[in-house]
């Protein structure tokens, strides 16, 4: 049986095709006539459709389509994001291909690479107002290639850990926020204190979310151990190196013998009231909203490699395939630039520099406060660490979450190494 994975794989290479026919096409396309009219652009992305995010986009479309008056119409269509890459795939390679979506970092290179993408940095530097140097530049890089920009990143999110302050008070034990200001907010003191809180009073100390289906929910202890599955070109594994094997030693010691963090297929919720605490992304912070206990939130714990915050992100980008490349790219233009940068910046960490402050970032919420913020912030700027990224991503990200299932989500691990050798041998086949 096909995976989804193979099937993204497969509906990339019917990408690459229609991107080069898109290249080949060029101005004489009538999708890039300056001169068309009654456009109508569909954008997908993975929130709900009574969302306030989704509405935000929606009045800014509005906006849009007065200054653009050609695009009389922009639909905004969901999905979840397990299912975005395959309904992408699928859907550039057929007749109706979106115009524009959300598309995730660790897609970045693979979509890039099958020519699915527009380079939007030309139209980027066109526009007037734009500041296209307020873009931190770092924060783009899984998008360039050269000169080229092929996506615009509207959300780089950093994971933090939220903490249940009540759990940590029964089991008398300091809190990360104390053990921070002491200077001892590393992983191997908390997976000592998380033993403490799992013995003393029963509870969970530990949920890493949604972890034995995404790897990549181990990143912050990845990162403070200078860990990663495979080099920074993505062409040799790297799992079965001394930082990984240390890193995934203390993660496997919490899971299967001190049970202090969550088992492979357990059902959890931090929000429930009922764990220690949980690594997540920071807009995660509005579940918080009347939670019955006492709550903190601190940047993942430090490593070997000291502070290092981990970022996921996600990009607006325009498809070759899509029927209005010029319209895509004027949008796409529009939605990011500095003012309407600012209004989808209370929903989604932003990457102009202008923008990266915590009061921005706190904008409306009810939640958060600049003091809270403000060391998230700090630390993203200073050590922020994006997702890796593989050219053939969705491959790679499938072989790799189902050997680390197989040879080290598992209670007899005897041999970390040898465990992590065989996570090499299963992934190495899709470097390249």
């Amino acid at each position: 049986m096909r995976t989804r994975r193979s099937i993204v794989a497969l509906g990339l290479a019917a990408v690459t095709a229609a991107g080069l026919l898109a290249g080949c096409s060029g101005a004489a396309a009538p999708s890039s006539s300056p001169t068309e009219s009654n456009i109508h652009l569909r954008f997908i992305l993975w929130v709900p459709q009574d969302s306030p995010q989704i509405k935000a986009f929606q009045s800014i479309a509005k906006d849009f389509e007065k200054v653009y008056p050609a695009v009389t119409d922009v639909s905004f269509e969901t999905t979840t994001v397990p299912q975005l890459t395959a309904l992408l795939t699928t859907q550039l390679a057929s007749s109706n291909p979106p115009d524009m979506s959300w598309l995730p970092v660790e897609d970045s290179t693979q979509f890039i690479s099958a020519g699915a993408l527009l380079d939007v940095a030309p139209t980027l530097k066109a526009t007037k107002g734009y500041d296209y140097n307020d873009l931190t530049p770092r924060l783009q890089s899984r998008w360039q290639k050269g000169d080229a920009l092929y996506g615009v990143p509207f959300s780089t999110g950093p994971m933090v850990m939220f903490y249940n302050k009540d759990v940590w008070n029964k089991a008398g034990v300091p809190d990360p926020s104390t053990l921070m200001s002491q200077g001892k907010w590393t992983w191997s003191e908390f997976a000592s204190i998380a033993k403490t809180i799992k013995d003393k009073t029963g509870d969970l100390a530990y949920d890493p979310n949604g972890y034995a289906l995404d790897w990549t929910r181990l990143l912050p202890l990845l990162d403070a151990y200078g860990a990663a599955p495979w080099n920074d070109s993505a062409t040799k594994c790297t799992a079965d190196q001394a930082p990984m094997v240390k890193a995934m030693t203390l993660f496997h010691d919490m899971v299967f013998t001190d049970k202090s963090a969550t088992q492979p297929g357990q059902t959890t919720n931090f929000f429930s009231g009922s764990i220690g605490a949980a690594t997540l992304f920071l807009s995660s912070s509005s579940n918080l909203a009347g939670v019955p206990y006492g709550w903190g939130m601190v940047r993942t714990p430090d490593g070997p490699k000291g502070t290092v915050q981990a970022m996921g992100q996600s990009s607006i980008v325009a498809y070759a395939a899509g029927k209005h490349p010029a319209a895509s790219k004027a949008f796409l233009a529009f939605l990011t630039n500095p003012e309407n940068g600012k209004k989808l910046a209370q929903y989604f960490p932003p990457t102009r520099k202008s923008l990266l402050n915590p009061e921005t970032i706190v904008g409306t919420s009810t939640i958060l406060t600049p003091e809270l913020v403000k060391p998230i912030v700090d630390s993203s700027l200073k050590n922020g660490q994006l997702f890796p990224v593989a050219k053939d991503a969705a491959n790679v990200a499938n072989a790799l979450n189902q050997a680390l299932t197989q040879d080290v989500y598992t209670p007899d691990v005897p041999d970390m190494k040898a465990a992590l050798t065989k996570v090499c041998d299963a992934i190495q086949p899709y470097l390249k």
